[in-house]
């Protein structure tokens, strides 16, 4: 494979509007990547960054009644699904897309909350990758799991994200962390919701309760099939469960989602740490839903509306 010099990779630099520092680093690690991202791949990454901000930033946006409120979803070009719950008491927002969309993700929130910069609000980080935690600034509390908030004090820091740890994958991490702008945020508003560390020997253990105002989510930790620290956000009484990526929904999924999964896919080989962990977190994951109608809040693509059946006593 030949090595790639500045020149090679400007197209990349200008579209992502890199500083010269990060125009260094980007040539390293496309250089250190070897034959899995192609110039041609890194420019259509570099491409999809570009083509879904400003005024391009139009996500799908839905919503539906549940007994606490309205909860709305926000899928944009590409990246994660928000969402959003809203009650008399508050705003609950899980998950914040890329850091490269904050400005078009709060615009979009404004326009659907008129008076949400005075609202009370919260975020809740499914997991620590920078398609989930780009919009981390005007919250109230921001909670996540103590591993994610754990890497999140290491960022801030200087140290790598639990990704670019990865002994193989660091410099796809890298490069997708250089183009889509992910930087170190400010902790002070940061929370680990853990009551209890979690059970590394089972796809999924109870870590604690969040109560925000009438809403109460149990949450559970995954064994890191995903990425580690992911939870999963259970609200019985309002029969929602916020899976992060351990579940995504193609079937209803915007088809530039489906591209930038599929280049995602390409560079790394695999979304997931482990596959075989992540499987069977999706199998406890629907073990835990009893009888009748609920709404699965999946990390990419829309709500799937699922029938539990009645559990053999």
């Amino acid at each position: 494979m030949p090595e790639y010099t500045a020149n090679d990779i400007s197209y990349a630099v200008s579209r992502c509007g890199l500083s010269k520092a990060q125009a260094d680093e980007l040539v390293t690690q496309v250089n250190a990547v070897g034959d899995r991202v192609s110039l041609d791949l890194l420019f259509q990454y570099a491409d999809f960054m570009v083509q879904a901000a400003g005024e391009a930033y139009t996500p799908k946006i839905d919503s539906c009644e549940i007994p606490a409120g309205r909860l709305w979803y926000i899928e944009p070009f590409c990246g994660s699904t928000t969402y959003v719950i809203e009650t008399a008491e508050q705003l609950v927002i899980v998950d914040s897309g890329f850091p490269c969309y904050q400005d078009e993700l709060l615009s979009v929130l404004r326009s659907l909350f008129p008076d949400y910069d005075s609202r009370r609000k919260d975020l809740i980080l499914t997991h620590m990758d920078m398609d989930h935690a780009g919009l981390l600034a005007g919250f109230d509390t921001i909670w996540m799991s103590q591993t994610s908030y754990d890497d999140f004090l290491g960022r801030a820091e200087g140290k790598p994200n639990l990704r670019e740890r990865h002994p193989v994958r660091t410099p796809v991490y890298r490069i997708s962390s250089l183009l889509s702008r992910d930087i170190s945020a400010d902790t002070a508003h940061m929370r680990a919701l853990n009551t209890f560390s979690p059970d590394s020997s089972a796809p999924l253990s109870y870590i604690g309760t969040l109560n925000l105002g009438s809403l109460s989510f149990a949450v559970y930790e995954t064994s890191g099939g995903h990425v580690a620290g992911s939870i999963i956000l259970y609200e019985k009484e309002n029969r929602i469960v916020f899976t992060g990526d351990t579940l995504v929904n193609p079937a209803d999924m915007a088809d530039s989602q489906k591209m930038f999964i599929e280049m995602g896919t390409k560079m790394l080989g695999t979304m997931n740490e482990d596959s075989k962990k992540a499987k069977e977190e999706r199998v406890a994951l629907f073990a835990l839903l009893d009888s009748g109608g609920w709404i699965l809040c999946p990390g990419h693509g829309f709500p799937i509306r699922y029938q539990a059946e009645p559990r053999e006593s």
